[in-house]
This record gives C-alpha cells, structure tokens and sequence, in this order.
C-alpha cells in the first residue's frame, strides 16, 4: 500500500520546490540567460538555431533584464542600475524599442560618435573602417529560398576590434545612412549580415537609435548549435567559441 505522506512532508517538499525555483527566477534575471538565434542577420558569427549564453552582469540592470521586462522603468539617466555601457564590437541582447522582441546585433557606435555610411562602407568620426575581402561564402537561406552567395570581410572597428561580416553588395538598400551623432546613453547596432539585417539603420520595424535601457546582457559563448546548413563555408569553427575572442 501506498503510504500517506502527512501534511508536514507535503509542506517542506513545496517549499523545497519553490525555493528552487526563486532561486533559477533570481539567476535568470541577475547572472546569465540563455537565447535562441531566430534570424541570419548575425551570420557568419552566429547562425540560427544556435543557443547563446548572456551575461546579465555586464552591462547593470533594468526592467529589460528581467525575463518578462517586468517592472517600473529605473529613474536613472540611463534607465540602469550599476551601468555600463558596452564596447565598440560587443555583440549584445536587447529588448527591440519597437516591436519588444528580443534581438542580437553587435554594438558599432557609442555615445558622441559620428557614423555614416556610403556605397556600402562604414565610416566613424570622419575615418573609414578598413576591411579586407576573404572569399566568396555561401549560405543555405532559412527561408528556403535556396543558397545565397555573398562576399567574406574581415572589418577592423576602431579600437582594435575585428569581426567578420557578410556583404551581397554595396548599392543596396541600407547602405547610404548618416551622417548622424550617436546621443548620450544611445548606441548605434548592427547585424553582420550587412544586407539582411533589421538593425539601427532602420526604424520600426527595425531598431533604431537603441536606448541603453533596453539592453538585455553581453553574449558570450554558443553553447549550442543546431543548424550546421549554414555552417557550410568554415562557420562551424565559431560553435563553442567564446564570443570575445571572435571580435
């Protein structure tokens, strides 16, 4: 026969339970979370399906890095608690201002900064940012329009940071933006999928100018990918990597 378990055992078991599971929501919202890649616009660094882990720590807090966006907006200049704003090259998670999704993009310009770009070339504060042409590279669409076949740079953002980025062409539809200044607690994201990438190129439904409140964490390592069909041209050696050492 089954044994009855007396309400003191049911008691310390569902408090057992609820313990834990304050203790993953507290996790979530202040250490590390973990996103799915939804879209291409970050390949050749990271492709869809792959599985990221965000570092809450980086950047502070507000209401966006809870998993819900719960809560009263921070009366903080910068909408934060414990800030700090990211990097030139850091890939970073954020709530979209427009549409609340969450979305992945690398941080191009900061606060003060000039950005333009013209014929497809990005120039910050006056300077063109150098690339080098690596290869043709070919990528099976997640849409299931077959393979596109588009050009492999090596981009040197000032400061040091690199990072490869994809290019279809330099006559396209984003590829004439600017002149404009970045404004104070503002940064200016980009996809580096250049030409397949809802970024702050655009505005609904894009993203805009970002306000630094919405930032969610830094990405940091692929834990886990799933689509090796867009791994097909070297894309495979990014999976596991950390993704500092990739900028």
């Amino acid at each position: 026969m089954l044994r009855k378990l007396p309400w003191r055992e049911i008691r310390a078991e569902a408090v057992f339970f609820l313990g834990l599971f304050f203790v993953f929501v507290v996790f979530r919202t202040t250490a590390y979370g973990m996103y799915y890649i939804p879209s291409e616009s970050m390949l050749p660094t990271l492709a869809v399906g792959d599985r990221i882990a965000v570092n809450k720590f980086a950047y502070g807090f507000s209401r966006y890095s809870t998993p819900f966006s719960v809560g009263p907006e921070l009366a903080t200049p910068t909408g934060r608690i414990f800030a700090h704003l990211p990097e030139r090259g850091d890939i970073v998670v954020f709530k979209n201002p427009h549409t609340g999704l969450t979305t992945i993009k690398r941080v191009i310009g900061l606060p003060g900064d000039e950005l333009r770009l013209h014929e497809g070339r990005l120039y910050i504060n006056g300077a063109l940012t150098l690339r080098d042409y690596e290869k043709s590279y070919r990528y099976r669409e997640h849409s299931g329009r077959g393979i596109a076949l588009v050009g492999l740079f090596n981009e040197a953002l000032p400061g040091g940071a690199a990072h490869e980025i994809l290019e279809r062409t330099d006559r396209g539809a984003a590829d004439e933006y600017g002149p404009v200044t970045i404004p104070e607690n503002n940064l200016f994201v980009m996809g580096d999928n250049r030409d397949n990438s809802l970024d702050s190129r655009f505005s609904d439904p894009g993203v805009g100018l970002l306000p630094a409140k919405y930032l969610v964490g830094r990405a940091e390592r692929i834990v886990f990918s799933a689509n090796l069909a867009q791994r097909e041209e070297g894309l495979k050696k990014h999976s596991g990597k950390w993704l500092s050492s990739l900028r």
